[in-house]
């Protein structure tokens, strides 16, 4: 037949590109090893974008479960399918998972002394050296935070570490949060002080909140600003941007009902979002506001529900949202109907901790490097 080819080697490299970036990670992990032509082409930065940008590739909730039992695999070995659209991730550790940035995640344990870059994909750990205390040797530190982010200008991945020090012996506070920036292209630190705010008044949040440059972090006012609130009866929180280019700070004013103690910072729609939730008459009621721009704050979305809420943990590929019931069950909530369209739960010594959306990826953390950061 004309036209035809005999043998797939005669098949030209777009259409291979093609038909390959339809497979899923799992079967071209597997494909690299039957030619050395196919090797190099599934490692090429145009594949792996043409990949992971195929419709093919479906968003997924990847959900973070904690396990109290501390014989369960750690986080590296056991990633199950649950569902055909939805991932469990299982750990014993309740500190989260930032990410994920091309389907790559930070991971970090800092009892245990570790960090991590990670492609649970395919599987791939990168370790990160965790640097000694480079301003207060002798004190101790706590009140940690992260971020995990891309560099725009350069594509480099970056991790934002944040924290306070004290001294044992007098109990006194640095005047100043100590900042550590990690480059993975250069596979080093930069370090510095900002004395304009403490890493204490930072909120954790299991909500990923990395957009366009900026990672974000919900703060509560400083010691003084909060007698006076106190006094007042007003306490509104603000929030954090860190500018991954620049590598500097803004902080970003919020609207006065932002209560402090109210409100999980997250991602909704692609807007830096609060999720408010309480109860009235017997139901929960649930608000999403959005920046627009930085300091200017919309009601998005208000929904009502049966449902008893104690804290929402996630939003799913269309928008859905994922909150943790008292009884410990995971509900997904339609936010145009308004009806819970799926409750998953309840697992043996296991508590939902986080949802991300999540799309699965070539991108190799080994080939991340100044000279060949790649398209994504």
């Amino acid at each position: 037949m004309e036209g035809s080819f005999k043998s797939f080697d005669q098949i030209p490299e777009d259409i291979i590109m093609e038909i390959f970036s339809r497979l899923p990670v799992k079967s071209l992990l597997k494909l690299k090893s039957v030619c050395k032509y196919w090797y190099i082409l599934i490692q090429t930065s145009t594949f792996i974008t043409k990949h992971f940008c195929h419709k093919t590739n479906h968003a997924i909730p990847f959900i973070h479960l904690y396990f109290l039992d501390k014989n369960q695999l750690s986080f590296s070995n056991n990633e199950y399918p649950l569902f055909q659209d939805i991932y469990i991730h299982k750990s014993t550790s309740l500190k989260p998972i930032i990410g994920p940035l091309n389907g790559l995640f930070f991971v970090y344990n800092l009892d245990m002394n570790e960090m991590a870059i990670w492609n649970p994909a395919t599987k791939e750990i990168k370790k990160i050296i965790i640097p000694s205390s480079p301003f207060y040797p002798y004190f101790r530190s706590y009140a940690h935070h992260f971020g995990f982010g891309i560099d725009p200008l350069s594509k480099d991945y970056k991790v934002v570490w944040i924290r306070d020090y004290w001294k044992e012996e007098t109990f006194a506070r640095n005047k100043s949060a100590v900042i550590s920036v990690y480059s993975l292209s250069t596979n080093s630190w930069k370090h510095f002080e900002d004395n304009t705010f403490w890493s204490s008044h930072i909120v954790m949040s299991y909500f990923g909140t990395y957009l366009n440059g900026f990672y974000y972090w919900k703060m509560i006012s400083g010691e003084q600003q909060q007698h006076t609130q106190c006094i007042t009866g007003e306490q509104n929180c603000k929030i954090l941007a860190f500018d991954l280019t620049n590598e500097v700070f803004q902080v970003i004013q919020t609207p006065n009902l932002f209560n402090s103690n109210l409100g999980t910072l997250g991602l909704y729609d692609d807007f830096v979002s609060m999720f408010f939730h309480f109860l009235v008459q017997g139901k929960t009621c649930i608000e999403i506001w959005v920046m627009e721009k930085f300091g200017f704050w919309t009601k998005r979305l208000v929904i009502e529900s049966n449902l008893i809420v104690k804290r929402p943990i996630g939003y799913g590929v269309n928008g859905e949202i994922f909150v943790e019931t008292t009884t410990s069950n995971l509900a997904m909530i339609d936010p145009t109907t308004q009806e819970i369209i799926k409750c998953i739960g309840s697992w043996e010594n296991g508590y939902p901790l986080q949802v991300l959306v999540y799309k699965k990826s070539l991108v190799s953390i080994k080939k991340l490097s100044s000279s060949n950061l790649g398209k994504l």
